[in-house]
């Protein structure tokens, strides 16, 4: 007697990740660069879960490009029920602060000059135990 057992077959769970390069056009600003770069996200996010009921987690890395110097500037993971509970990017998006500056679209303060103190000469060990009056100072 041989026994058939039917298995349910397994369910994959499938991540899909993406990843875009974005350039920043012109005299394109930081805020049009990240408006730019969230709706990519969005976009993918909401596509890879509509496409494919086997998604289950979605990651997607946005880098923003400009004059030459590459950044990350957003990165979102979100599983399906996460986002069908809350179908917020930001909540599920981690941002990189210091882009703007590493883009080159604000530069860093410079240090700014304060009033200090008038320089205090070093001390000098040997200078301040030769003097004229030393038994042993010859004309």
């Amino acid at each position: 007697m041989t026994l058939n057992m039917a298995l349910p077959s397994p369910a994959w769970a499938e991540p899909r990740q993406g990843a875009f390069v974005l350039s920043a056009q012109g005299s394109q600003n930081f805020e049009a660069l990240m408006q730019q770069a969230e709706s990519i996200a969005l976009e993918f996010i909401e596509q890879s879960f509509a496409q494919s009921p086997s998604v289950t987690e979605v990651s997607v890395m946005v880098v923003g490009e400009h004059n030459g110097q590459e950044v990350p500037l957003l990165s979102s993971r979100v599983s399906r029920s996460s986002w069908q509970a809350e179908p917020r990017l930001h909540a599920w998006t981690e941002y990189f602060g210091s882009a703007e500056i590493l883009l080159g679209f604000i530069k860093p303060q410079q240090p700014v000059a304060t009033a200090s103190a008038p320089p205090v000469p070093a001390f000098d060990p040997v200078g301040a135990s030769m003097t004229d009056r030393e038994p042993n100072f010859y004309d």
